[in-house]
């Protein structure tokens, strides 16, 4: 931007001095189309050119304060959602120490996408789900969950396990602690669910 400043600067000075010396040979430059001719002299043309470069140059810095504003006040909203997500999140975990599930789902789901940690507020909300005895929400979050967390599957499976324990689905809760034993076979909550799932 200051390289441009300085060009425009060095071409209005270039005007200026030699404006009056061109003044009595002007010339003329002469633009020819089908339908039209333009006629001015050189003085002129270069006062159009350095109007236009003028008018380019504004028409740019507007353009960069309105999109550099954009980009601000949209990373603002987004600052916003997290700060709000990170505090419903603690209010989530003080309800959870009350036992009040209702709230403990409601505060971890709300704004659970913009979440530090999305996967663990959608894995707590659908805990917090089953316990209310609402299983189609337990699986809506958890559900949720899974499709967050692509490079980390376990606690995901271990709390789809959990809640089918949960539910009495001994035959659902057996074939997803197969699955988890052979990822992760010395995980200790993996070997807890499996002793839970096949004394049953």
């Amino acid at each position: 931007m200051m390289l441009k400043v300085f060009l425009l600067f060095i071409l209005l000075i270039a005007g200026i001095v030699l404006g009056p010396m061109l003044a009595g040979h002007q010339g003329y430059v002469l633009i020819q189309t089908d339908n039209y001719n333009v006629e001015t002299s050189v003085t002129g043309l270069v006062i159009i050119l350095i109007l236009g470069v003028v008018v380019l140059l504004a028409v740019e810095w507007i353009l960069r304060r309105i999109f550099r504003t954009g980009v601000h006040t949209r990373g603002w909203f987004v600052g916003r959602k997290r700060r709000r997500a990170r505090k419903q999140t603690e209010q989530a975990l003080l309800k959870l120490a009350e036992g009040d599930y209702q709230q403990v789902e409601k505060l971890m789901s709300k704004n659970a996408d913009h979440a530090e940690q999305p996967v663990v507020n959608y894995l707590l909300a659908a805990e917090a789900a089953q316990q209310r005895g609402d299983e189609a929400r337990a699986n809506q979050h958890l559900e949720r969950a899974s499709e967050l967390s692509t490079k980390d599957p376990i606690p995901v499976e271990i709390t789809r396990v959990r809640l089918q324990l949960a539910r009495n689905e001994n035959h659902a809760a057996r074939h997803g602690v197969d699955r988890l034993l052979e990822i992760t076979p010395r995980h200790p909550e993996v070997l807890r669910l499996a002793e839970q799932a096949y004394i049953r």
